[in-house]
């Protein structure tokens, strides 16, 4: 393809993905904070998370910092990338589980908006060395206030089960995690 026509396509291209990855704004967009269509924004992606101190056998507070990369859909057919930054606390965590962890999200999406979650109140348990973490609250500030919301997470943390023995602990973990914000 040379020539205008194959121009036109190639902009063509670029815009429809441009559009797809959220670098422009959504249509039906409520510029208020929400977004007008009234549909659950749903997020799936990869979570890397550090703890301080590191997860040993005994139970201690600890800090939560992760760091998520979604790709989020909040409507049929539409689709944006999104970041999250999660900064958190659990009350009496070990290397076995985490104890009701609870934090803040800042999600920011492709399109420029931003939604702030309080999580409030977390379940985390443990299987075959896998960490699982339900956190549930509000979205408290930015596009979906007031709207619900849940987070799903699966951490499979380095170093185990040495790690657990040593005075630092386990400072590290990745896995999926999902997102799901209901107005």
């Amino acid at each position: 393809m040379t020539g205008k026509r194959g121009i036109g396509v190639a902009l063509g291209s670029l815009a429809l993905i441009a559009t797809c990855l959220g670098w422009a704004p959504p249509a039906g967009a409520d510029p208020h904070g929400g977004h007008a269509h009234g549909w659950p924004v749903t997020c799936q992606g990869l979570e890397n998370t550090s703890y301080r101190p590191g997860l040993t056998l005994t139970p201690q507070r600890v800090g939560i910092r992760a760091v998520a990369s979604y790709v989020c859909s909040d409507r049929p057919g539409h689709t944006v990338a999104a970041t999250g930054d999660v900064v958190g606390v659990s009350p009496e965590s070990t290397c076995l589980a985490l104890d009701t962890p609870r934090g803040h999200e800042v999600v920011r999406y492709g399109d420029g908006s931003v939604s702030e979650i309080d999580y409030v109140t977390g379940q985390a348990g443990r299987v075959l060395g896998v960490n699982t973490v339900r956190l549930s609250g509000v979205v408290v500030k930015g596009r979906d206030k007031g709207a619900a919301a849940e987070r799903n997470i699966e951490l499979a943390p380095t170093g185990l089960p040495v790690g657990c023995l040593t005075p630092e602990g386990v400072r590290q973990a990745g896995g999926v995690v999902q997102l799901r914000i209901v107005p």
